[in-house]
């Protein structure tokens, strides 16, 4: 049996359902770890290396509540099979910033996100939820994003830094480039990866390929977290790995 995931980001149990682009050797190496995977169809609109990406096509709210772009409706029945209240998005644009509208970093009492570009629908429920929406610079909020912990976090951009620190969480500041997600650009490490369980983090490839590689793993194992490399290629930027359930902790 699993729960619903009550903290976007951070389960509290190992993982047992997150939504992911269906990138073979991702997929079946968190399939290996015991974990399932639902995946977002090609958006008609989005570029082409951004087209499948979860964290651009899917937020998950907390609970049982994600929103989702209006475009996957197969995504949204996967989603409603497993329990989910899905609501749906404004449609997303073709161009950034209109391609950001569920590319929020949701944590346990903050949204961190291009505001006045994100969809009203999220924006609102989130406030109803009592958290703050903090406005940062980067509107791939999620993908520049990486939630080792609670109070602990990763990312390359100076906006999102500044704004946990203000917080008081932990931030280690990393440097961009060594993430790839297209010939023409490169990723965020936030879309590299994500939590599989309290004290594991799964990344898209190795370390070692990041010049920040050695340091990223010593910030995780100070906050009492492992990194799982799923794959031995370059860590690449695949829009996230976004845990939906975890472990039923009652049983």
């Amino acid at each position: 049996m699993s729960d619903f995931i009550t903290v976007p980001n951070l389960p509290e149990a190992p993982v047992t359902l997150a939504a992911v682009c269906d990138d073979t050797p991702v997929t079946e190496a968190l399939h290996t770890l015991g974990v399932n995977t639902v995946s977002p169809a090609p958006s008609p609109v989005l570029p082409t290396e951004t087209a499948r990406h979860a964290d651009m096509l899917l937020c998950h709210a907390g609970g049982n509540v994600c929103f989702v772009s209006p475009e996957q409706t197969a995504l949204a029945a996967r989603l409603r099979q497993e329990g989910f209240a899905v609501r749906f998005s404004a449609p997303p644009g073709a161009a950034y910033p209109d391609d950001i509208k569920l590319n929020a970093a949701v944590g346990k009492d903050f949204a961190l996100g291009l505001i006045d570009r994100i969809d009203a629908g999220l924006a609102a429920y989130l406030r109803e939820k009592g958290r703050v929406l903090a406005p940062v610079k980067q509107g791939y909020a999620k993908c520049g994003l990486c939630f080792v912990t609670e109070n602990a976090f990763i990312t390359e951009d100076p906006s999102i830094a500044d704004a946990l620190e203000r917080r008081g969480a932990a931030v280690l500041r990393i440097a961009p480039g060594d993430v790839y997600l297209s010939e023409a650009h490169h990723g965020f490490f936030g879309g590299a990866g994500g939590k599989i369980a309290p004290d594991r983090l799964a990344v898209t490839g190795r370390l070692s390929f990041h010049r920040d590689g050695d340091a990223i793993r010593r910030f995780a194992a100070e906050h009492g977290v492992e990194i799982v490399e799923l794959t031995d290629e370059r860590i690449m930027d695949i829009g996230g790995i976004l845990p939906l359930k975890n472990r039923d902790l009652s049983r």
